[in-house]
């Protein structure tokens, strides 16, 4: 059974046919340092920037337009008899998790407050901070999920390997 986080999280696996040192290359040619700042006119051509080591790697997709939903993409490398087994997290960065966190606890704490008022008055304004909480979530899913797509296919080319979720299956987007 699939569970679905409040916040957006994926964990999954490639099991590629490539050596921890070819995987290691491939994603040294389109990873750059990270850098401070936005640069709209900034033109990189490697795909992600971040870190790797010969362990594995943390890295954010460089994309030329603002998305605070943008996944952390952390990963390890292990051996396997048939290649290398990459196993990825793609989460928010701290600081918009701990935005989030606070947002939706209040968003939630006057979702509750207006549920007890509508009980008793059932005025529709009253749904306002309902709607708000619904529009909160739906952007924060959908704009991780819009950039963890991308990133997955990214990585599956790079490591010439098909994305597995966490349990073994094969993720929806192929």
């Amino acid at each position: 059974m699939r569970t679905i986080p409040l916040l957006p999280y994926q964990k999954l696996l490639f099991n590629s046919p490539l050596s921890r040192e070819e995987l290691t290359r491939r994603l040294a040619r389109e990873v750059s340092k990270s850098r401070w700042g936005f640069a709209l006119f900034e033109r990189r051509t490697e795909l992600f920037e971040g870190t790797i080591t010969s362990e594995g790697f943390k890295v954010s997709r460089i994309i030329r337009y603002r998305n605070s939903f943008l996944p952390v993409i952390s990963g390890n490398f292990s051996p396997t008899a048939k290649g290398v087994r990459v196993d990825v997290t793609l989460r928010l960065h701290r600081a918009v998790l701990a935005f989030s966190v606070v947002w939706f606890s209040f968003v939630v704490l006057g979702a509750a407050a207006v549920a007890l008022e509508l009980l008793r008055s059932r005025h529709p304004e009253s749904f306002m901070p309902l709607a708000m909480l619904a529009f909160s979530y739906l952007l924060v899913t959908l704009s991780f999920g819009f950039e963890a797509r991308k990133a997955r296919r990214l990585l599956g080319e790079i490591f010439e390997a098909e994305a597995l979720d966490a349990n073994g299956d094969w993720t929806m987007e192929r």
